[in-house]
């Protein structure tokens, strides 16, 4: 073997063009079957960090990856939608995909324990955001794949990424667009804008949409019940009624809420969007079948997966790189709630 290996050397090895296994290593567009060989044989010729998992378990046909999560997963419309990404992914590898839910510190033990009996590769944690747990996860030097973060700086260091939808430009730019059009002056948010980053991202677009225009943000709009509080309609309901005036508009962390929201409204007798205005995040199918439709962001769930997978692949090849945040791109699609 050459002491250097070069990307020419893996392209000739493969008879594939030197831009083709470029685009692969480098975790651009190229088929899937393709990009299992290119990082077969970079890992197989020792090509840079890939040299690292010369071993002969360390091909991507002979992986083990598990999702690991607080919460059942297919419950969750948004999750179910991220989950085919995933599996439409792996489908063209011989992969085991395991689902592995975290309810205490009994069972967190015994998914440690579940790591070193069946050599798990790789992690992707989806509505996983305990940071107990999370740290002690990330001593274990597993790579990992994080479906967006805590809200909290961890400080921790490990071999992870994190991918989320950009929610703090889209939510800011749409609120600005409320301001200036609909002459929109008061904004709440209703959800726990701690759960996640990503609930916080959309907190602060809406508070900086209001900064950037000289609106004074009244927390007193808004309704932040711990994420383990329910937000149904009927407890929804119950706290509007103690406002002593509804915002202009409110901005929901998910869709699951703001179809709660919405109903609480109609209980109220409140119209929306004559008397206030709903945006939202997510655009799950239910959210065009709400009357009246629910403006929301749009988040392609199944390329979600799908990067994801991809992401995780980079980890385990390379797993020295640095540590990385990528953000999926969002849309706003503009229903009868606004």
């Amino acid at each position: 073997m050459k002491n250097s290996v070069t990307i020419q050397d893996i392209a000739n090895s493969l008879n594939m063009s030197r831009n083709t296994v470029s685009k692969a290593l480098n975790g651009k567009s190229v088929p899937a079957k393709t990009r299992n060989a290119v990082l077969n044989a970079a890992i197989e010729m020792g090509y840079k960090g890939y040299k690292m998992a010369a071993n002969g378990n360390s091909k991507l046909g002979q992986k083990r990856l598990v999702i690991l999560s607080t919460r059942l997963l297919m419950s969750i419309n948004y999750a179910s939608y991220v989950l085919k990404g995933i599996e439409e992914s792996l489908s063209d590898y011989d992969i085991e995909l395991l689902q592995f839910r975290i309810t205490d510190a009994a069972s967190f033990s015994k998914f440690m324990k579940y790591l070193n009996e069946y050599k798990v590769d790789g992690i992707i944690c989806m509505e996983f955001f305990n940071s107990d747990f999370i740290t002690q996860l990330l001593e274990q030097g597993q790579a990992l794949l994080f479906m967006d973060f805590p809200f909290e700086d961890l400080s921790a260091y490990g071999k992870y990424d994190v991918i989320m939808p950009e929610s703090f430009n889209v939510i800011r730019n749409f609120c600005t667009n409320l301001i200036q059009k609909e002459k929109c002056k008061t904004f709440g948010f209703v959800g726990d804008c701690f759960h996640c980053r990503s609930f916080y991202d959309r907190f602060l677009g809406m508070r900086e949409a209001m900064f950037l225009s000289g609106l004074t943000y009244n927390p007193q709009y808004s309704i932040m019940k711990n994420d383990s509080e329910p937000y149904d309609p009927d407890s929804l309901a119950d706290i509007l009624k103690t406002f002593s005036e509804i915002p202009d508009c409110f901005v929901a962390a998910n869709d699951s809420i703001a179809i709660s929201l919405l109903s609480a409204l109609k209980k109220l007798g409140i119209a929306v969007p004559q008397k206030v205005k709903i945006v939202s995040f997510d655009n799950v199918p239910e959210a065009k079948k709400t009357e009246p439709p629910l403006t929301t962001v749009n988040i392609n769930k199944t390329s979600l997966g799908k990067k994801t997978v991809s992401l995780l692949f980079d980890r385990i090849a390379n797993p020295m790189q640095s540590n990385q945040t990528i953000y999926i791109a969002s849309k706003i699609i503009v229903r009868s709630t606004t």
